[in-house]
C-alpha cells in the first residue's frame, strides 16, 4: 500500500492471480457454496474454518483441466482474428467492484470471470503484432508457470528445489553470455529492476560498500556522473533517480550514422568532466536499442571503460539473447568485459514474464 499525499492509500498489483487469492481466501474460510447451500455444484468452500483447501478437489480439479484447456486454446488460435481487442466497459466496470463478500466468490463463478480475461490481453501473442518490444511467449512457458504456483516456493533462502533451478538458471545465462563462473546475478522481474540492482552495484563499488550503504552519496568524493548514448532506454534514468544519484546525472552521448555511440565524442565528454571537477564513473552500452535495434561497440566501449575507470553496464534488454545467433554474435562480441548486464527472457528468448 502506497500512501499518496493528499490521497487515499493506493493498492499496487500486476494480475489477475490476486483478485482470484482474495477470493479465494475469503471464500475458503466458510462452509462453501453455489448459493448458499454446503457442497452447492461449483461451490469452493473449505472443510473446515482454519483450512484454505477447497470442500470438493474433484470439482476445482476439473475446473483447473478447463482454465487450462481455455488458454491453451487461446495460444492454439493466436493467430486467429484481431491483433489487439479493447476491453470492454462493462468488463472495465466489474474489475472496479469492491473486495468480495466474506463468503467470497462460487467456485464456477471465479473460474468464469478467470476466463472472461483471457481475450482481452495486449496482443503480443498475435503473429501480426508490431508494437513495443513486447516477446510472444510461448505455449511451453505456461507449464512451469503452473508448477511454479503449485509449490509457491519462495526463493530469498531455506533448502528447496527453486533455489537450485534459479542457479542452474544463471549458470546458463553466464555461459551463454560469456560471463565468468565467479559472476554472480539475480533474476527479477526484468531488466527495469535489473538494471537498479546493477547500478546499485556500480555505486557501491565506487564509493566503498560499507561508505555506500551507511553514509550514501554524502560519502562520496565529488558528484557522480554517467554516460550512455542517444536512444538508451528510460530506466537508466530512472535507475539513477531511484539510487539517490540524479537522473540528471546522466550525459548523453550523441549517436553515430548507425545510432550507436560516438566513441570520440564520449572520450571529449568525459574529460570534459574531470576538468569539471566530477567523477566519471558509469558507462552504459546498449545491446539492442529499442527503437531501431542498434548495437553499440562494446569492445570498443570496454575498452574506453578500462582506461577511464568506469563501471560498464550493459543494457541488453532487447538484444544480448541474440548472442545465442550466429549470425548477430560477432556483434555482440565484447559484452562479457562488462562489469554487468541485464537482460530480458521475456523479449527475444520467448518466455511469459515473471516466469
Amino acid at each position: 500500500l502506497v500512501q499518496p499525499r493528499g490521497g487515499g492509500p493506493r493498492l499496487l498489483f500486476s494480475s489477475a492471480t490476486m483478485l482470484a487469492s482474495i477470493a479465494w481466501l475469503r471464500g475458503g474460510a466458510t462452509s462453501g457454496s453455489d448459493a448458499g447451500g454446503a457442497g452447492g455444484a461449483g461451490g469452493m468452500g473449505s472443510p473446515s474454518p482454519t483450512s484454505l483447501d477447497p470442500a470438493d478437489w474433484a470439482t476445482l480439479r476439473a475446473s483447473a483441466h478447463a482454465v487450462l484447456d481455455a488458454s491453451l486454446d487461446k495460444l492454439e488460435a493466436a493467430s486467429e482474428g484481431r491483433v489487439w481487442t479493447p476491453v470492454p466497459d462493462d468488463l472495465k466496470e466489474a474489475l472496479r467492484a469492491p473486495v468480495p463478500p466474506e463468503d467470497g466468490l462460487a467456485h464456477g463463478e471465479l473460474c468464469e470471470r478467470l476466463l472472461a480475461l483471457l481475450p482481452y490481453g495486449a496482443g503480443n501473442t498475435h503473429p501480426r503484432f508490431f508494437g513495443w518490444v513486447h516477446g510472444s511467449g510461448s505455449p511451453g512457458g505456461v507449464l512451469p508457470e503452473l508448477v511454479g504456483a503449485a509449490m509457491n516456493a519462495n526463493c530469498g533462502g531455506r533448502d528447496h528445489v527453486g533455489i537450485y533451478v534459479e542457479r542452474q538458471v544463471l549458470t546458463w545465462c553466464k555461459e551463454m553470455m560469456g560471463f565468468p563462473a565467479s559472476a554472480g546475478g539475480l533474476l527479477v522481474s526484468g531488466t527495469s529492476m535489473a538494471t537498479v540492482l546493477a547500478l546499485k552495484a556500480a555505486r557501491d563499488a565506487r564509493l566503498g560498500f560499507d561508505a555506500s550503504r551507511e553514509d550514501g552519496l554524502a560519502g562520496g568524493p565529488t558528484r557522480l556522473v554517467g554516460y550512455a548514448a542517444q536512444g538508451t532506454h528510460s530506466c537508466i534514468k530512472r535507475a539513477l533517480d531511484v539510487l539517490g544519484v540524479g537522473a540528471d546525472a546522466l550525459r548523453i552521448v550523441p549517436v553515430t550514422d548507425a545510432f550507436t555511440m560516438d566513441v570520440p565524442a564520449l572520450h571529449a565528454m568525459v574529460a570534459e568532466d574531470r576538468r569539471r571537477g566530477l567523477t566519471p564513473w558509469l558507462l552504459v552500452a546498449t545491446a539492442g536499442s529499442v527503437n531501431v535495434g542498434a548495437i553499440d561497440d562494446l569492445d570498443a566501449l570496454a575498452d574506453v571503460a578500462e582506461a577511464q575507470g568506469l563501471w560498464m553496464h550493459v543494457d541488453g534488454a532487447f538484444g544480448a539473447a541474440a548472442v545465442l545467433s550466429d549470425e548477430v554474435r560477432p556483434r555482440l562480441r565484447g559484452m562479457g568485459r562488462a562489469s554487468s548486464l541485464a537482460f530480458d527472457f521475456h523479449k527475444l528468448l520467448e518466455l511469459p514474464p515473471f516466469a
